[in-house]
């Protein structure tokens, strides 16, 4: 297991550093451009990206400061609900004010804090409790308790689908 959440992250660490070496040849005004009136910018889809998985991971405690959560039947078709949600992109309203861009960020800063992200998530998977990676221990807005690979998971797809609407906008 501890494999294939490493494979994860990697993925993970991999597919940011792309869409972010991307970016960096953007000029900061077109980085801010809105498409469209109430539509995000490409900058704030990054910010969007940086503070969803930190309010998922809820700012990365300390592995001993996680707290075992129970998971209902509600719990788990509400994560399939998500899960269809992202694998097939469909467009939702964000489930969390917290996940909300604010804006005024530079992509130098996004980068900062989304590396930190990826290393916060490599110690936690590297946690000695072979348990502890499969512990209910997040806590998705939407999809409520779930564990670190369902975290990675929605984290993967949600990457996926807002690169691609960051590409579709490039193409404008």
């Amino acid at each position: 297991m501890k494999d294939r959440i490493d494979q994860e992250i990697r993925w993970l660490d991999a597919k940011r550093s792309e869409l972010l070496d991307e970016l960096e040849s953007l000029s900061p005004e077109a980085l801010a451009l809105r498409p469209e009136t109430g539509k995000w910018s490409i900058l704030e889809i990054v910010e969007h990206l940086v503070v969803a998985e930190r309010d998922v991971f809820e700012g990365f405690p300390a592995v001993a400061d996680l707290v075992d959560r129970r998971r209902r039947l509600k719990n788990r078709v509400t994560y399939l609900l998500v899960f269809f949600i992202l694998r097939f992109g469909v467009p939702v309203r964000t489930p969390s004010p917290k996940m909300v861009p604010q804006g005024g960020r530079a992509l130098a800063e996004l980068r900062l804090q989304w590396d930190e992200n990826i290393r916060r998530l490599f110690t936690y998977s590297a946690t000695p409790d072979r348990e502890g990676l499969r512990r209910v221990v997040f806590q998705h807005p939407a999809a409520g308790p779930i564990t670190l690979v369902q975290a990675l998971t929605l984290d993967r797809m949600h990457l996926r689908n807002h690169a691609r609407q960051i590409r579709r906008l490039l193409l404008r």
